[in-house]
Order: C-alpha cells, then structure tokens, then sequence
C-alpha cells in the first residue's frame, strides 16, 4: 500500500511539474508575440445587463473612457425595459455625451439564455460590423478597446478574446475565486493556446 501511494505521489509530482514547465514556455511565446499594427476600425462594444451588481456604475464608465481613436459605440440591453441596471447605463452615459451610447429591452420571447436574447438584440441596432461582447461586472484600462481590436488587423482572426484577471475586495472565498481566475485559469488557457492555439473564447471579452 506504502509503493502504490509512494508511486501516485511520484506521478503526480511529475505531471505537475511538466505542466508547470508547459505553462512557462506558454507565457515565454506569449510575451514576445508581435503585437499587430494600430489598427482602430468602428467597434459596436455590447453590454448585457441584469440588475445592479456592486460597482456597476464605475464598471460601466471605463468603457466610455477608452483611449480609441477609431470610432466606438457603446449597446446597452436588459430582459426589461425598467431594468435598473439599465437606469444606472443611462446616468453613466449622460457623463460622456461624446461617446454613442443605445439602451434596449429584449422585445419578443426570449431565447433559453436571456443574455443571447439581449445580444440578438444589440446586433439588430449596431451601427458598426465589429461587435466586443464583454460583462457587466468586468473593469477595463484606457488602452483595452485599441489593444483587443488590433488582432482583427490580421484577415486569418476570426474572433478574438483576452486574458483576464480576478479582483475581489473583502471576502476569503471570493478572494480564492479571483485568485483561481487570475493563476489557475491564465495558466491553463496559456497552456491551451501553446499546444493547440487558441480554439475558444472567454467570456468576459470576446469580439
């Protein structure tokens, strides 16, 4: 009984560490990858919405503060049109009345997913070919919208997505949480995109 666990734990230590190894090599290609020319054509930037979630407001306002020079529009849809989460949208938007902004209900029946049914229905109203799907609780930096568009610089991208990283403010379990999103699934997606590239997408962007 000793050997047979003595030789799991041996089996475990190796495949660990050459998945360690593999996750290394990944962010080694990952970091000296060429970034593609500027490249900023018109985006439709959607936002499904459902509810207020804490920091929905300042969430929201990132995505009105992009540094893009190309022309952006930004799509908000809920279930209902009295959605709250639409109502904080609306008083966002009113901050930056510079930046193309709709707001939209779900008309009709609803798909089994109500999110697809919210971006069946931001796709019908876009101004623009290029559509970034993102979360409501997701916060992005200035430079976000210019660095995830410029891939579609290369015809052979037919869809796009980025890494991520888990934030949590108070709380042990949803600190794990963000911390098994920043370590755990950044490794296995780098992982993923080294043996085979990258076949899916993640859903707090995807374009």
């Amino acid at each position: 009984m000793l050997k047979f666990l003595l030789d799991v734990s041996l089996g475990g230590l190796l495949t660990s560490s050459a998945f360690t190894a593999m996750v290394f090599a990944a962010i080694w290609r990952f970091r000296r990858r060429v970034r593609p020319a500027a490249y900023t054509p018109a985006v439709s930037l959607f936002k499904p919405l459902h509810g207020v979630e804490p920091g929905l407001a300042s969430h929201l306002a990132t995505f009105f503060e992009q540094d893009y020079p190309g022309p952006f529009e930004l799509l908000f849809c809920a279930r209902h049109p009295d959605d709250p989460g639409l109502a904080i949208a609306r008083e966002v938007a009113a901050r930056y009345p510079h930046i193309p902004a709709r707001f939209l209900a779900v008309e009709g029946p609803l798909f089994v997913n109500a999110k697809v049914s919210s971006l069946e229905r931001m796709e019908a109203f876009a101004a623009h070919e290029i559509f970034i799907i993102s979360d409501s609780d997701v916060r992005v930096k200035p430079a976000y919208l210019r660095e995830v568009v410029s891939d579609f610089s290369d015809p052979q991208v037919g869809a796009l997505t980025c890494l991520y990283r888990g934030l949590a403010s108070t709380g042990l379990w949803a600190k794990l949480e963000a911390a098994g999103m920043s370590i755990e699934m950044t490794s296995g997606v780098l992982a993923a995109d080294l043996m085979e590239g990258m076949q899916f997408l993640l859903g707090p962007t995807m374009g």
